[in-house]
């Protein structure tokens, strides 16, 4: 797949006057001016930098070239960066491991079986490469680096093949052949702590129930153990599962549904350990005062008809985005949804994974709208699915965006949910970022408008309040303006950022009118006051 976008950037700092609004208020600003490619545009967030980028189609046939705007959390030290890819190769996939960013490059030629991960630090600016040769032939579908390794991970034939590489000497080791077809690896992460990668796998068994596997594999490609997770309530199943990797034992949290009806009605959270198991530690929805409070009726109706069901459970998907470490526990954010399109897609979790927490309008290795491959890796089967460019079959109708907070042991202290616009979209991820401290600051976009929610202990302090979109300060008088791509992201400074495309016509001082089309990046504050 081509992308066919020029990509030319200068840069300059604007520092405006702090303007407020609530509990938010506008600090920072970066723009990059210049003739500037439509979507899409990738944004991360490192340890102490935030960074774009773009993939751009050189001046031959099947040659393109990165290009990436990075700056600190204190939007200083920001710089333009270009990379040239090896011919005829594409992104499949990013990491971020402190301030070093790693690039998984593929030749769109698979046949070839070439590629190549691309380091770029983002401190010094300075990037190098390390080829991938002798592993598997087959794609590589995720990947992971803990110290001079690297984890990678394939499917042949429906089968999981992991592989450890040393990245100083080119030495490959394979883990014995345990993994069985059907098995597709959820996440992956290195444990800096034990020195190992953990996979977490799930897989349907012979009654067709979904599980969960934990294996772990040291730096020699040895595996050291793996834990099994089974539900012991019938009709249930384990749906979605994420986990924390902060601290010493990892916490993990998801939902639950109905194994005789696609449907969700609780959440799960609590520590792997040995004696604990979090599958068996789950709330339904309609004991969390929180899930159906913002209806009109305060969720009473919603309540009664759940407890009359023979089978409770959610109409639509319950998406559990992530898991945040604050001052009270763990936070556990999910979003709920209606899905519109082909119903296959909520089964499983595929459609919350592939379709939403992934964001296949951006996600280098599924691509739908501008990425890289149109295909994903369907959980069920561990199969690659081929999805038509552009085919608007999967729309998101958002209900709310909902909070679990757990305690440190796993047990529920409040629960809360925002309302969303009931309007169907084709961007997943264009709702809500979080930042939890001692209180929630809860910002999403919606329709070029930031909506900005407090909320303290369950209690909402301030919700969907709007935050309106400063006007940057340009000569004596601005003609018009337009705001496009906007997309906030949490950065890790306890502040948020909003970017996107401002089409922008101002008089000089000198009298003269001025056209600028500029990609800006706005820091948000916000306070617990």
């Amino acid at each position: 797949m081509k992308l066919l976008y020029k990509f030319f950037l200068a840069s300059f700092l604007s520092v405006f006057c702090t303007y407020s609004f609530g509990q938010v208020s506008f600090g920072e600003r970066l723009e990059v001016s210049g003739e500037f490619s439509i979507q899409p545009v990738w944004l991360d967030v490192s340890e102490d930098y935030f960074f774009a980028y773009q993939v751009n189609k050189g001046m031959a046939d099947k040659e393109m070239k990165l290009k990436i705007f990075t700056a600190n959390m204190s939007f200083g030290d920001e710089k333009v960066v270009d990379i040239p890819l090896k011919w005829s190769h594409v992104l499949k996939r990013i990491k971020v491991f402190g301030d070093t960013v790693y690039f998984l490059c593929e030749n769109t030629e698979r046949y070839l079986n070439e590629r190549y991960l691309l380091i770029l630090d983002l401190k010094t600016k300075e990037s190098k490469e390390i080829d991938l040769k002798n592993t598997v032939e087959s794609p590589i579908s995720d990947f992971e680096i803990l110290d001079d390794r690297i984890l990678l991970l394939s499917y042949v034939q429906n089968r999981l093949i992991a592989q450890v590489k040393e990245m100083a000497t080119g030495k490959v080791y394979t883990v014995e052949d345990v993994f069985q077809p059907g098995m597709v690896v959820q996440e992956v992460f290195g444990d800096e702590l034990t020195g190992v990668f953990n996979l977490l796998i799930n897989f349907r068994t012979k009654d067709r129930s979904k599980s969960f596997l934990m294996s772990s594999i040291n730096k020699e490609g040895v595996l050291l153990r793996n834990h099994l997770f089974e539900n012991e309530s019938k009709n249930r199943e384990n749906i979605d599962m994420i986990i924390s990797n902060e601290g010493p034992l990892k916490f993990i949290a998801g939902t639950v549904g109905m194994t005789n009806k696609v449907g969700y009605n609780g959440f799960y959270g609590g520590y792997l350990a040995d004696g604990s198991d979090p599958f068996n530690n789950i709330v339904e929805i309609n004991d969390l005062d929180g899930f159906f409070a913002f209806e009109k009726d305060g969720g009473e109706k919603s309540r009664k008809s759940w407890e009359k069901s023979r089978n409770p459970s959610l109409k639509g998907a319950l998406a559990a985005r992530e898991i945040i470490k604050n001052d009270h526990g763990y936070l556990l954010y999910s979003d709920h949804f209606l899905p519109v399109g082909n119903s296959f897609y909520i089964k499983d979790g595929v459609y919350d994974r592939n379709y939403y927490r992934l964001n296949p309008m951006k996600n280098l290795s599924i691509g739908r709208k501008g990425g890289m491959d149109d295909s994903f890796i369907d959980t069920d089967t561990g199969r690659t699915v081929k999805v038509e460019l552009g085919d608007p079959k999967i729309y998101f109708s958002f209900i709310s965006s909902h909070v679990v907070q757990f305690d440190n042991n796993g047990n529920v202290l409040w629960d809360y949910a925002v309302p969303l616009p009931k309007k169907s979209t084709f961007v997943p991820l264009s709702y809500g970022q979080i930042f939890s401290g001692n209180k929630d600051h809860f910002i999403y976009e919606f329709e070029g408008k930031l909506f900005y929610s407090l909320i303290s202990e369950g209690d909402f302090q301030e919700i969907n309040q709007e935050v309106k979109i400063l006007n940057p300060q340009k000569g004596d008088k601005v003609l018009s303006l337009r705001n496009s791509d906007l997309e906030v992201k949490a950065l890790n400074n306890g502040s948020f950022l909003l970017t996107g495309r401002q089409q922008i016509r101002y008089v000089k001082e000198d009298g003269q009118a001025v056209d600028e089309n500029n990609f800006f990046f706005q820091e948000l504050k916000v306070t617990d006051l």
